[in-house]
C-alpha cells in the first residue's frame, strides 16, 4: 500500500516596520485566487507598532503574496480613492509595480517551502 506524500507545512515570519505606528496593522498571506481580495487564507491584525513580527504557522508550500495594510483610524475599513486605489498605507511583497492598475500576483509572489519564509516589509 502506498501512502500519499504530504508536504511539510512551513512557518512564515513577516517583519513589518513603519515610521507611523498609528491605528492597526493588517498582514495577510494570499494565494493567487485570493490576492487583493480581502479573503486571504492567512491573516492577522493588531495595534500598529514601529517594529513588529507576525508569525503564521502551517502555511502550505507554494507561491504566495504577502499584503500589509495600516489602518490609521483603526476602524477596520479600507478607504479608497478613485478606481479603488487605496487611500491608506499598503505594501506588498516584492514591491510590485502599480503604475497603471493593481499589481499582478506573479510580481508579488514569494515561495514558501518546508523551511518556511522570513520576509521584511516597510510601510509608511
Amino acid at each position: 500500500m502506498l501512502l500519499p506524500l504530504i508536504a511539510a507545512l512551513g512557518s512564515v515570519s513577516v517583519t513589518v516596520t513603519t515610521p507611523n505606528p498609528e491605528g492597526d496593522m493588517y498582514v495577510s498571506i494570499c494565494s493567487q485566487e485570493t490576492f487583493l481580495s480581502g479573503g486571504c487564507e492567512h491573516g492577522q491584525y493588531r495595534a500598529a507598532s514601529a517594529h513588529d513580527v507576525f508569525v503564521f504557522e502551517d502555511v502550505t508550500p507554494g507561491e504566495w503574496a504577502v499584503q500589509v495594510w495600516r489602518d490609521p483610524e483603526g476602524d477596520g475599513e479600507m478607504r479608497t480613492m478613485a478606481f479603488g486605489i487605496p487611500a491608506e498605507p499598503v505594501t506588498i511583497s516584492n514591491d510590485p509595480p502599480m503604475n497603471f492598475g493593481p499589481p499582478r500576483f506573479r510580481d508579488a509572489a514569494v515561495t514558501v517551502d518546508e523551511n518556511g519564509l522570513e520576509i521584511e516589509l516597510s510601510i509608511r
